[in-house]
C-alpha cells in the first residue's frame, strides 16, 4: 500500500486488545472485532496498541502479535494500519520503528519520550528526535499531541516537525479547541501536506469545521456507525450533520469516559463484550475494571441509548456550529 500523506484522512480506530480470562492475547477477539470495525463506511484504518490498546502494559511480543494481526485483517480491507509505540531515547525509537517495517504496518504512532516533559524543553530537541528518527527509518510517522500540558508540543514546533516528509500525520488530542484551530490555521499557512487527524471527543465534529481531516478516537470502538458517519458528514463539508451526530452521541461519551477516565477502557471491553465482538471484558492491571454493579449500570444506559438509535443524548456547552476557518 503506497503510503502518500493524502491517504491518511478519515475515521481511525485505536483498537482495544482482548484479552482472555486468563489474561494471555485473545488473537481470536481482536480478528473478529478488526474485521468488524474496517467493515464500517468512514473508517480508513487501525490503530494498534494506543492507550485504549493498553499498549504500555503489553510486552514487546505481545505487541508484535498484536501488530501482525491487526494489520492482516487490515490489509486485507484495503485500510491502513498504524502501530503505537512508546520510545524514550532517540535509538530505541529507531529500532523499534526498524522492526516494526518487515510487518503489515503503513506507519508509527510516536508516544512522546518522557524526556519531552521534563522541565521547560525547546522545540530543537523534539524536532531533533523527529529528524533523526526519520534518516534512519523508513515507515510514515505519527505525531501524537497528548492531552497533558507538560508534554505539548507548541505551534511553531508542530509546523517544524510537519515539514518532515516521513511525518503524514498529527492526532491532536490536546482538548484545547484554541490551541487546535491556531494548530491548523499555522500548518495552513506554511502549506503543510501533514494530516490533521482529532483525538478530541469533546469537539470531534467541530474539529472538521477547522479543518481536520480525520480523527483517531478510542470512543469509536463504540457505536463505530455513527462515528464513521460523522467522519463523511464533516469531511463532506456537512457540519451540521455532523454537530447533529455529535449531539446524539455526547452520552455514550459521558458513560465511557466518566470518572475515574483510566477505567474507559474497561467500559469500552464491557459494550464490545456485550455485543459479542470480544469473549472477555479482562482489563489488564493496574486497571481495575468495573464493579458488578457499575457493569449492569453501565449496560442498562447502553441498551437504552442504543433502542433509542443513540438519540436523544444531552447537547454539551461545548458542541456549538462553527464555520470552516479559511
Amino acid at each position: 500500500m503506497t503510503n502518500s500523506p493524502s491517504l491518511f484522512r478519515g475515521l481511525f480506530i485505536p483498537h482495544v486488545t482482548p484479552f482472555s480470562d486468563d489474561g494471555t492475547l485473545d488473537l481470536e477477539s481482536l480478528e473478529r472485532l478488526t474485521k468488524y470495525q474496517l467493515s464500517i463506511e468512514g473508517v480508513a484504518g487501525l490503530v494498534s496498541c494506543a492507550r485504549i490498546g493498553e499498549g504500555p502494559v503489553l510486552s514487546v511480543e505481545e505487541k508484535r502479535r498484536v501488530y501482525e494481526t491487526a494489520g492482516k485483517v487490515a490489509r486485507k480491507a484495503g485500510r491502513l494500519h498504524i502501530a503505537t509505540i512508546a520510545p524514550q531515547s532517540t535509538d530505541e525509537a529507531i529500532d523499534l520503528i526498524r522492526n516494526l517495517e518487515p510487518l503489515p504496518v503503513d506507519a508509527v504512532m510516536i508516544f512522546p519520550p518522557l524526556l519531552f516533559a521534563w522541565g521547560k524543553v525547546g522545540g530543537d530537541l523534539k524536532v531533533g528526535f523527529f529528524e533523526d528518527v526519520t534518516r534512519e527509518t523508513n515507515l510514515p510517522l505519527v505525531l501524537f499531541q497528548v492531552p497533558v500540558k507538560s508534554y505539548w508540543y507548541d505551534v511553531e514546533t508542530i509546523c517544524r516537525i510537519a515539514k518532515l516528509e516521513k511525518v503524514v500525520a498529527y492526532k491532536e488530542a490536546s482538548f484545547d479547541i484554541e490551541l487546535f484551530g491556531r494548530t491548523i490555521q499555522a500548518l495552513r499557512r506554511q502549506n503543510a501536506t501533514m494530516n490533521v487527524l482529532t483525538g478530541n471527543d469533546r469537539f470531534v465534529a467541530q474539529s472538521y469545521a477547522l479543518g481536520a481531516s480525520g480523527a483517531l478516537i478510542g470512543i469509536a470502538n463504540v457505536a463505530t456507525e455513527k462515528w464513521g458517519g460523522m467522519d463523511i458528514a464533516g469531511r463532506a463539508g456537512d457540519f451540521d450533520k455532523a454537530m447533529g451526530i455529535q449531539r446524539e452521541l455526547e452520552a455514550v461519551k459521558e458513560l465511557v469516559f466518566s470518572e475515574p477516565i483510566v477505567e474507559a477502557v474497561a467500559r469500552i471491553k464491557v459494550v464490545l463484550q456485550h455485543e459479542r465482538l470480544i469473549k472477555s471484558s479482562r482489563v489488564r492491571r493496574p486497571q481495575m475494571g468495573v464493579s458488578e454493579i457499575e457493569h449492569k449500570q453501565l449496560l442498562d444506559s447502553y441498551r437504552a441509548l442504543k433502542e433509542n438509535e443513540f438519540r436523544g443524548g444531552p447537547e454539551s456547552t461545548e458542541s456549538r456550529p462553527l464555520q470552516r476557518i479559511v
